[in-house]
Formats: C-alpha cells, sequence, structure tokens
C-alpha cells in the first residue's frame, strides 16, 4: 500500500526548531514559512531581509537536494530539517535525507557553474553561510550562519 504525502511534522523550542517530511516539493515551501516565521519572532539578528534571504536560498537549496537528488522524490522516504539559534547572532541548520548520500568534497571547490541549471548548491552555501560541511555518507547537511560576520 502507498503511503500518502505527509505534511510537515514540527517540534519547537525556544532556540530549536525540527520539521520532519516527506519528500515532495510542495513541502519545502510549507517549511520555509515556518522558519521564516520562527526565526522573526525569535531571533532579532536575523531581522535584515538580506540575512533571511541568505537562509531561505540556502537552505531551500539543500532542501530541494535531499528531496530530488537523496530521496529521489520518493514520499516514503522522509527528510529532516533542524534548527538551532545558538546565540543572538548565530544559528545551525542540519538537513538530512534518507538517501545514500554523495561524494561532496569532490564538487566542494568546483566553480560556479554560470550556464547550467544545476550544480550550484555548494557555491551558494559558501558565499551565503559561515560554514558548511557533510557528515561522511554525504546524506546529512550541516551549515552554520553568524549574522555579524556575513551579508
Amino acid at each position: 500500500m502507498a503511503r500518502k504525502n505527509r505534511k510537515l511534522q514540527i517540534t519547537q523550542t525556544d532556540n530549536m526548531l525540527d520539521i520532519r517530511f516527506s519528500s515532495s516539493l510542495e513541502n519545502i515551501d510549507a517549511a520555509c514559512r515556518v522558519v521564516t516565521r520562527y526565526l522573526l519572532n525569535c531571533l532579532a539578528a536575523v531581522q535584515r531581509p538580506d540575512q533571511l534571504f541568505a537562509v531561505n536560498l540556502v537552505m531551500r537549496e539543500g532542501l530541494t537536494n535531499a528531496v530530488l537528488h537523496g530521496n529521489k522524490s520518493d514520499i516514503t522516504k522522509d527528510v529532516r530539517l533542524t534548527l538551532k539559534i545558538v546565540d543572538e547572532t548565530s544559528i545551525f541548520l542540519e538537513i538530512e535525507d534518507q538517501g545514500d548520500g554523495f561524494d561532496w568534497r569532490k564538487h566542494k571547490d568546483s566553480e560556479f557553474p554560470l550556464a547550467a541549471d544545476h550544480g550550484r548548491g555548494i557555491p551558494i552555501m559558501g558565499t551565503y553561510f559561515t560554514r558548511y560541511t557533510y557528515n561522511e555518507k554525504g546524506n546529512i547537511l550541516f551549515l552554520q550562519m553568524d549574522f555579524t560576520s556575513r551579508i
């Protein structure tokens, strides 16, 4: 029996937001709206529109990769997004899929492909976030943004 597309499952505290959803693109939009509202309500340092743009751009890129490439749009597989507020000027994001992972190191120093319709995720992450890395398998993305040191 096929499993239906599950909407967001949200767990929230004062300094942490955890969102789980089945792998569909429509759930990415909903997750991004929840994160934006959460940041606006909980973190004074992220009030500038350019900072919200950067968080949403990188988060959307990571979630899209998790759905399309990691889980191959299989709605029986989940994507997990965790956001942690470290202090008033720093956040961590963690995006996990249930896929096989990939060798992210071979893409780490690649140039931004101007004419391509893919391959921009890692350069974008490095541009807008303070740090990014993956686990060994390549199915969990770790991101850190220090609002005082970027944009």
